[in-house]
């Protein structure tokens, strides 16, 4: 797979060439510019200066651009509340889910995030950290845009604008120098099975979405391609359409051996009912596993996703946190399976002052990196059955934890 580009949107106030130099060293090197003729000399400056140049009406070749949001926790109306589900859980905004669909729909593709921030935001340093770990964990580019009121104190040279920028560099040149963790497959429990289009766009989409925000770690199945189930301990289908012999097949095999689909239909009358922990939900025994099927056809992602949690079990879990906050993970193994990397994501204004992290998985070492410091002291790893416990010390917003076998 090609080196990924880091993408910037080039400020339209930026008139002059020069400003060009601000990248060197930065590890961004693609400018998405626009086309008009005032920004020509920028353009060709940048090309002189090695950077690829891109424009979002017309992407490079091997590029998906993908429609985001600003990553966070959502924040209510009033000045300093955050916005909750019923569960009080506080409500996060990721676009991770979204880039392992496009991945999933295009796997030779880079897939870049366009989410710039409100025209009168005015953002943190650590905010612009979280923006660009978020996609970048699950192997996908953000679109790195300045806030105006940043473009502006750069363009005038403010001292206010050398720590928002120094925190872009950094996070910029950290993803940069660790292409290869690309490569990693995702780990999951649960295989979602759709066509993500049509009909079934929104539902299983924001069932994606949705997920995430519950912690479950899902793999993206395609429904016209073989379902890769291996590892996985249930599968869910919620799209309308009933499904075809062959996959049917596939899924009844899953099943047979053990596995655990959740639907909404099945062509086949079921006999050994079973009591089942969603009230929602009828479950059957098949074989070794089991179905657990919706009692009402799929109308709500949300109830949809946090059902789903409770019939796979909390005890499948392969990420927990203690004092983690608002917090997400994306679980990663390397193609020959003797490393992984688990990337940690702590959407508050700052990361925890401590937390304790449960990984699944057996492992004898363990080398904590975040954006400041390629190896975090004071780290402590605990080894569990089938499982370890890593103790962190005071961390910021993104932590990658690299593990050996």
């Amino acid at each position: 797979m090609e080196a990924q580009w880091t993408p910037m949107r080039w400020p339209s106030a930026w008139k002059d060439p020069n400003a060009v130099n601000l990248l060197q060293g930065t590890g961004i090197d693609c400018l998405v510019i626009g086309a008009g003729d005032d920004l020509a000399p920028v353009r060709s400056r940048a090309r002189e200066a090695g950077l690829h140049v891109a424009d979002l009406a017309a992407p490079p070749a091997g590029v998906a651009v993908v429609k985001g949001e600003w990553p966070g926790v959502k924040t209510g109306r009033n000045e300093g509340q955050t916005q909750t589900g019923p569960t009080g859980v506080p409500w996060v905004d990721s676009n991770g889910w979204a880039i392992r669909l496009a991945r999933a729909e295009q796997p030779e593709a880079q897939v870049w995030v366009d989410a710039p921030p409100a025209a009168n935001a005015v953002i943190a340093a650590d905010s612009y950290l979280i923006a660009m770990a978020d996609s970048a964990a699950y192997g996908g580019r953000w679109i790195i845009s300045l806030d105006n009121a940043l473009a502006a104190a750069m363009d005038a040279q403010k001292p206010e604008a050398e720590k928002p920028w120094a925190r872009v560099k950094e996070t910029a040149a950290f993803f940069a120098a660790h292409q290869a963790w690309r490569e990693y497959a995702p780990f999951a429990v649960l295989g979602v099975i759709s066509d993500f289009s049509g009909a079934n766009e929104f539902f299983s989409r924001e069932l994606l979405n949705l997920l995430a925000r519950a912690g479950q770690h899902c793999r993206v199945l395609l429904k016209r391609e073989p379902c890769a189930t291996d590892g996985l301990r249930a599968l869910l289908y919620a799209d309308a359409e009933p499904l075809t012999p062959a996959l049917r097949k596939q899924i009844l095999d899953f099943v047979e051996g053990g596995g655990l689909l959740i639907t909404h239909q099945w062509p086949a009358p079921l006999e050994r009912e079973l009591p089942a922990p969603v009230d929602g939900f009828s479950m059957f025994a098949v074989g070794k596993g089991k179905i657990a099927i919706s009692k009402e056809p799929p109308t709500d992602p949300y109830a949809w996703a946090n059902d789903s949690v409770i019939l796979v079990s909390h005890r499948y879990d392969l990420v927990r946190f203690w004092n983690g906050g608002a917090a997400a993970s994306y679980y990663t193994v390397s193609p020959d399976r003797r490393r992984a990397v688990v990337h940690l994501l702590f959407y508050s204004y700052r990361g925890p002052d401590a937390a304790t992290v449960r990984i699944v998985g057996r492992y004898r070492a363990v080398r904590v990196a975040t954006v400041d410091s390629p190896q975090v002291a004071g780290v402590q790893m605990e080894a569990r059955k089938d499982a370890v416990e890593i103790h962190l010390p005071q961390v910021s917003q993104y932590v990658a934890l690299q593990l050996e076998a």
